[in-house]
């Protein structure tokens, strides 16, 4: 199992989604420092299991000022088989921003779209943008067509957010499943490790794969267990004084993912109130 390395490069968002706990966020909003970002992108770049950087935490992706200069760092650094992805709400993805990264090596870019209407993007992410978004989407999927980066178009899809008839009507509209060769992606919400009023329809007893094998770096350095830990309760490092491989090797982040591969999850009050299994 390959290693994912999630980046938190701001907590700067103007979107207010139903599904996330940014409106309620604690920390302050700020935007992670280069010297930082390139401390963590070179102590990836000596880590053969890492195989993602994403370029997303609690906040909107592309309000980052050094985004596409990041993105270029960490493309120059990194081997080349390593995933540099984002996630964005896209009303920022301007036709001259998507140019630039393409040009400065993005591999993926999520686009969270959320909706098949205007007026339900709006009750659900708090900004009347659909139709700019719509456009840059697709024009982004233009643009990329014969280049490294690939454009997958995102929504939740749980009852109350898309009803019966708007799956198909948002696949439809993306040119189908994303993993058969289309740009939609469905895909449920998450509780947040209970912070958020969503039922849990399974109880989660099995190892989680984001504890496994994500490390989730927060915009001051940090490192929280998952990128679910909206405001850094739970904290197993920081890369301001650590390295790469010092925090993963520590006794604290062993300890939490060693019980997760035994199965005791259940004694991570986060992680027992979770959604994700």
């Amino acid at each position: 199992m390959g290693v994912q390395i999630q980046t938190e490069v701001t907590t700067s968002c103007r979107y207010a989604c139903v599904f996330c706990v940014h409106p309620v966020l604690t920390r302050k909003i700020e935007t992670m420092n280069m010297p930082l970002f390139k401390k963590i992108v070179d102590d990836a770049a000596t880590i053969p299991l890492v195989e993602k950087l994403t370029l997303t935490g609690l906040g909107e992706t592309l309000q980052d000022r050094f985004l596409v200069e990041r993105i270029k760092y960490a493309r120059k650094v990194l081997p080349r088989g390593v995933t540099i992805d984002l996630y964005t709400a896209g009303g920022l993805l301007r036709p001259k921003l998507t140019d630039q990264l393409i040009a400065a090596g993005l591999d993926v870019v999520y686009i969270s779209l959320n909706a098949t209407s205007r007026e339900k993007r709006l009750a659900i992410m708090g900004v009347d943008d659909f139709d700019q978004v719509v456009e840059h989407a697709k024009y982004a999927l233009a643009a990329s067509q014969g280049t490294q980066m690939r454009v997958i178009v995102k929504s939740v899809a749980d009852k109350g957010l898309m009803e019966v008839g708007e799956h198909e009507e948002f696949n439809e509209a993306w040119g189908g499943d994303w993993q058969k060769g289309g740009a939609s992606y469905l895909h449920l919400c998450g509780n947040w490790g209970g912070r958020l009023n969503i039922p849990m329809l399974i109880k989660p007893t099995k190892a989680c794969h984001r504890a496994l094998s994500q490390v989730m770096i927060l915009v001051d350095g940090r490192v929280s267990i998952c990128c679910f830990d909206g405001n850094g309760e739970h904290i197993l490092g920081d890369m301001n004084t650590q390295s790469l491989r010092e925090m993963y090797s520590s006794e604290v982040a062993v300890n939490f993912r060693q019980m997760h591969a035994d199965g005791r999850r259940q004694e991570i009050p986060m992680c027992r109130d979770c959604t994700s299994i």
